[in-house]
């Protein structure tokens, strides 16, 4: 018998009522079929920024902007451009930039240091908050799969900001903490200048490092009641604070007031010795200059601090091509200016060729006389070899002004004095300036050998008598060259024994290869004596340097020797 009914299937009863399959899905059509190509595992994409839960979130703002930063919880464009960027840098720059104006320019040093012990453990404060905040903000920039391009770039620019921290405060702050906290306390670690009047009241002098408060302090002398007989600033000083100079050299401006140098004036000196009018360079004196130094190592305020240094020596006068020299040499080297240099640009008075000096004015004292040869750089040497000289030479010159004497006359009293030490200072030098010497005597004669009237009594002869009034008569380059053998013989070293008389074996020699009127032939030149020998010519003299000079070298020195030395 057959079933009519479907087939059902078998139910297994312990599985429960389970539902019927679903009938079998339509066919999807053509243009909703996916190809038939397998598709590729891919990569997966970045995993989704973790946010915060809402109770961080609501709780972010209490923490404050400053702390946010601090724990890198800002943005990196807002923690690396707005707080390390521009906030930090120009304060760094300030700051940096007030250190460097202390050094060259402060008013107050006082104040300036004060301001930089307060500012700058705040600056210090500052940038660490910067750096570690933007270096937070750039790890977690990078943890949450920001561009490695950007949190790279901050992580090394903050590196070199925390390297120039490290070196700011390694090279700058701490080695000059303790001068910082002395000028705070009204101490200027480099010391100050000394001052001192001279007993006449004429001078004033300035010895050692330009400090602080140094320029207040010559303001105040110069117009005191000491001040009132002063003619000069006497300069002695490797410099200093160069604002404190500028002060000085504004007082000085003020007052009129003769400047000169009497050792080395070097650094911010040297913008007190332009000052001064007129400008006076003693011979042992020298003017220094060099680069100023701000004392940080920021090459933009370097130049700054120069620029300012330039234009205040070119408002003092000095010319462009020695400030230009001067900003090419380095604050640690100094250009000592060659005295012909500052001549040449007249920053100085010419120096006397001859030995006569500049005669101080009608009922000048015995003070300005000594001041004027002091300044003759031949006095002053004949002066360090012999002391007392000046003193003897002022004390015949004021006596020759007070009697009336023309100006002429008052120079030649400065001779006698100095022809008492001239048989010693030929007879007591080498043999080179004592034959340089002979040639001198020789253009002298030269010079001097024509009469000046027709019979008469040539000059010459007066000046191998020793009339020292003929001296007077010779042409200017004769009494220059004189002078300057002087000044090298009175600089050189002193004889270490004085010569002996002639012995007979050299007498010999000098009668065989000159003749015997050689022996002391010159002995009189500088004799003073108003005498006058019979000879009335001087050929006889210049026919004898002539066989001098042709002897052999050994010959020639011992005639040398002994045409000065044979009637001493």
């Amino acid at each position: 018998m057959t079933d009519a009914r479907p087939h059902r299937p078998y139910i297994d009863p312990t599985t429960g009522d389970v539902p019927a399959p679903a009938p079998p899905a339509a066919a999807p059509a053509a243009w909703q079929q996916a190809s038939h190509r397998p598709r590729s595992a891919g990569t997966p994409g970045p995993a989704p920024r973790r946010r915060p839960p809402v109770s961080d979130i609501s709780e972010a703002p209490k923490a404050g902007y400053f702390k946010r930063h601090w724990r890198g919880e800002q943005s990196l464009a807002r923690s690396y451009w707005l707080n390390s960027f521009l906030v930090a840098t120009p304060l760094a720059m300030a700051l940096t930039g007030l250190m460097s104006w202390i050094s060259v320019k402060g008013d107050s040093l006082q104040i300036n240091a004060i301001v930089v012990l307060m500012g700058f453990p705040l600056l210090m404060a500052l940038d660490v908050w910067c750096i570690v905040g933007a270096w937070r903000s750039a790890t977690a920039y990078l943890r949450d799969y920001g561009s490695a391009l950007w949190g790279w770039l901050a992580r090394i620019t903050l590196a070199l900001g925390a390297l120039q921290l490290a070196v700011s405060v390694l090279f700058g702050l701490l080695p000059s903490l303790g001068e910082f906290w002395q000028m705070a306390r009204g101490i200027d670690p480099i010391g100050q200048a000394k001052f001192s009047f001279s007993a006449d009241g004429r001078s004033l002098r300035l010895d050692g490092v330009i400090g602080m408060g140094d320029g207040e302090r010559l303001r105040v002398l110069l117009a005191s009641s000491a001040a009132r007989d002063l003619k000069r600033v006497e300069l002695s000083s490797p410099g200093g604070r160069v604002r404190e100079a500028e002060h000085m050299a504004s007082a000085m401006k003020e007052h009129r007031h003769e400047a000169r140098a009497v050792g080395t004036c070097a650094s911010a000196c040297t913008l007190v010795f332009l000052a001064g009018n007129p400008r006076q360079l003693a011979p042992e004196g020298q003017l220094g200059f060099h680069r100023a130094s701000t004392g940080t190592y920021n090459p933009v305020f370097e130049e700054l601090a120069n620029q300012e240094l330039a234009k205040t020596y070119r408002e003092l006068g000095l010319p462009q091509t020695m400030i230009d020299t001067t900003l090419r040499t380095s604050s640690s080297n100094m250009w000592f200016v060659p005295r012909e240099e500052l001549q040449a640009h007249a920053l100085i008075a010419p120096s006397p060729r001859t030995l006569a000096i500049p005669l101080p004015p009608a009922g000048a004292g015995l003070a300005d006389f000594d001041d004027a040869l002091r300044m003759h750089p031949v006095w002053e040497a004949l002066e360090r070899r012999t002391a007392g000289t000046i003193e003897t030479v002022a004390q015949r010159m004021l006596a020759a002004r007070s009697a009336g004497a023309a100006d002429e006359e008052v120079q030649a009293a400065a001779l006698p004095p100095l022809a008492q030490q001239m048989p010693a200072l030929i007879n007591g030098t080498d043999a080179v300036l004592r034959r340089r010497y002979l040639q001198i005597v020789g253009e002298q004669l030269q010079a001097l050998r024509t009469p000046t009237q027709p019979g008469a009594r040539p000059a010459c002869r007066d000046l191998l008598d020793g009339r020292l009034a003929a001296r007077q008569l010779l042409p200017l380059d004769a009494q220059a060259r004189e002078a300057q053998w002087l000044l090298e013989v009175a600089n050189s070293a002193p004889p270490r024994w004085l010569p002996k008389p002639p012995s007979a074996i050299e007498m010999e020699v000098l009668d065989r290869s000159v003749g015997n009127s050689a022996l002391g032939m010159l002995g009189r030149l500088w004799a003073d004596a108003p005498t006058a020998s019979g000879a009335a010519s001087c050929e006889p003299v210049i026919a004898m340097l002539g066989r001098v000079a042709a002897q052999s070298p050994a010959r020639r020195q011992l005639a040398e020797r002994l045409l000065f030395q044979g009637r001493i």
